[in-house]
């Protein structure tokens, strides 16, 4: 999640910011309430495939690409601060329930300890290394997406649990090159982005989600759990398409640009938070009663607690998130 670009993108930033808050929402739906208010397909696939797509932009350049700057930048800006936080996290809570330190440290070095910065990872590797072998080919790209398309399909069907995430991480391979070429040839999409094309997109949005309801569709990311994947590959499309043209027809908002830069600490945090936040709101009985207005309340406070623990890091320890100290 960590933004590369010399000049950074108010829209990038802005969008990211977006989707960490939407998974914010969706987890203190889950701690407060005990279940997900709005559901599921309705919107959590779709932002973490546009977490995903995100990154694969990223990764364009007019520059020639360099294998060991894009592997050092992996490991300073994923892969440390994915053991870092994931440790951080997990012992504590392992000593508080009594569970198996061995076992606890093992779901880490496995990569199962945080599926999405895990499978970033895996996947960001490996596109990377095609992209340098094979010195940027289309060709080559497109037979990478194709390969991880049919790869994730196979291993999510068969194999359940696989270390670091493997069926995620081909997965994300598919999506990375879409978001890849995307930027390569943005000149030319852009002619399309208008209000028009944001319109047309959220109305083909509204009716696949629509359809999901109606044939009571599964479509979750994580583990995967897919009924139709012909639907859900229209949905990622569609959906993706229409949050880049939102988010680039809205263009700058600071509060979401700032939490966008600051995503993936965010994230690490997103299941303590909204889990710490709902135990001391129903400690003091304030419990939900039907009224969503109690959700947005408990999520306002979630926010604030996680961005109050982003910018403590972002501030005091960036060498947690791969950065130097000004």
């Amino acid at each position: 999640m960590a933004l590369e670009q010399k000049e950074r993108k108010h829209w990038v930033d802005a969008l990211r910011g977006f989707c960490m808050v939407a998974i914010l929402l969706d987890h203190t739906e889950i701690y407060f309430t005990g279940t997900n208010i709005i559901d599921y397909r309705h919107y959590v696939s779709n932002v973490l495939v546009v977490f995903f797509f995100l990154s694969g932009y990223l990764f364009y350049r007019d520059e020639p690409f360099s294998l060991r700057k894009k592997l050092v930048s992996i490991v300073r800006s994923l892969l440390v601060p994915y053991f870092i936080f994931t440790t951080i996290i997990a012992i504590p809570k392992a000593l508080v329930h009594g569970m198996d330190i061995g076992a606890t440290l093992l779901t880490i070095v496995t990569g199962q300890a945080s599926w999405f910065v895990a499978a970033l990872i895996v996947a960001e590797i490996v596109f990377s290394t095609v992209l340098w072998v094979f010195k940027g080919k289309s060709l080559s790209l497109l037979t990478l997406a194709l390969v991880g398309a049919t790869s994730c399909y196979f291993l999510s069907t068969h194999y359940d649990n696989l270390y670091w995430q493997i069926e995620n991480a081909a997965m994300a391979i598919v999506i990375l090159y879409l978001g890849y070429t995307y930027h390569k040839y943005e000149t030319v999409i852009n002619h399309f982005h208008t209000l028009s094309s944001l319109f047309f997109f959220f109305i083909l949005f509204l009716i696949i989600k629509v359809y999901e309801d109606a044939n009571n569709f599964k479509m979750v990311v994580e583990p995967i759990m897919i009924d139709n994947w012909y639907v859900f590959i229209f949905d990622a499309l569609v959906g993706t398409l229409f949050f880049v043209s939102l988010a680039k027809q809205v263009g700058s908002v600071t509060w979401l640009e700032w939490t966008g830069r600051r995503s993936l600490v965010i994230y690490f945090l997103a299941g303590g938070i909204p889990l710490i936040t709902a135990m001391l709101l129903h400690h003091f009985h304030f419990n939900y009663t039907g009224h969503y207005q109690q959700v947005m309340f408990a999520f306002l406070l979630v926010y604030a607690f996680s961005s109050l623990a982003a910018w403590v890091v972002f501030h005091y320890f960036p060498f947690m998130v791969g950065k130097r100290k000004k």
